[in-house]
């Protein structure tokens, strides 16, 4: 009987071209997928809720997958993990309704944005923040900031 697995991945995107299947790089979603055949023997392609950018991380991307396997979808992520390089992690799998598609629920997303001011940068900040030496006017920022505040539709810059 098929069932539908969700997974909930985190990665560090600094080594890929984004989330979503592409031909100019190798791919979260391509390696994930890759993962996915190998476990069973047989090619399985997964649906992402939401494509990220190169380089860009996730906590918690979220993923779908069809089987028939008879696996606790609970156990997945361990079988899984075991598959994957260290910077793609599965958090949590677990089954969910047939019809459940990651793109057509309601979700939130939160990014964040790092910068290191002082005067020489940091090595171990370099992959996951903005270096500046700049001195930063955090009034300004965050009179700025509050325009992004609420609901806002974005599509203009898609």
């Amino acid at each position: 009987m098929k069932k539908r697995i969700m997974l909930t991945v985190a990665y560090d995107g600094t080594n890929y071209c984004g989330w979503q299947v592409q031909p100019n790089g190798i791919t979260v979603q391509e390696v994930l997928n890759q993962a996915l055949s190998d476990l069973f023997a047989k090619k399985i392609a997964c649906i992402g809720a939401s494509r990220t950018d190169a380089g860009v991380h996730a906590l918690g991307n979220v993923a779908v997958f069809d089987t028939d396997a008879g696996i606790p979808a609970e156990k997945f992520a361990y079988a899984l993990n075991q598959r994957l390089p260290e910077d793609i992690r599965i958090q949590a799998s677990r089954e969910v309704p047939a019809d459940f598609h990651p793109r057509h629920t309601e979700t939130r997303k939160t990014y964040e944005y790092r910068i290191v001011s002082r005067e020489f940068p940091l090595p171990t900040k370099r992959l996951y923040s903005y270096f500046t030496y700049h001195k930063l006017d955090v009034k300004k920022m965050q009179q700025a900031a509050a325009y992004l505040v609420g609901e806002h539709d974005f599509k203009s810059f898609c």
